[in-house]
């Protein structure tokens, strides 16, 4: 998550949450700060990467005008599983 979901910990106590570490003012990040900032940014690389991989099937990324209950869920399911086949076939 980026710095716009400050509150979550909160709000979410069971999950689990990767933050990276915000600037203090007129200061320095320390290095432990900036090793843990480069974990995290890795972790969202991979994530971005794959939102934008499922969003390739334009199905997902334009407006969904169907109406059949749940058929939402499914064309979410069957995107992020033709996405996964492709990585696995690459």
């Amino acid at each position: 998550m980026d710095l716009g979901f400050l509150g979550v910990e909160k709000d979410y106590t069971d999950a689990v949450v990767m933050m990276s570490k915000k600037k203090p003012k007129g200061k320095e990040l320390t290095d432990d700060a900036k090793a843990w900032n480069r974990i995290v940014s890795g972790f969202r690389v991979l994530v971005e990467h794959a939102i934008g991989g499922v969003k390739r099937f334009r199905i997902v990324s334009d407006k969904f005008r169907n109406k059949k209950e749940e058929f939402d869920d499914k064309v979410m399911l069957i995107s992020c599983g033709l996405w996964n086949y492709h990585l696995k076939r690459c």
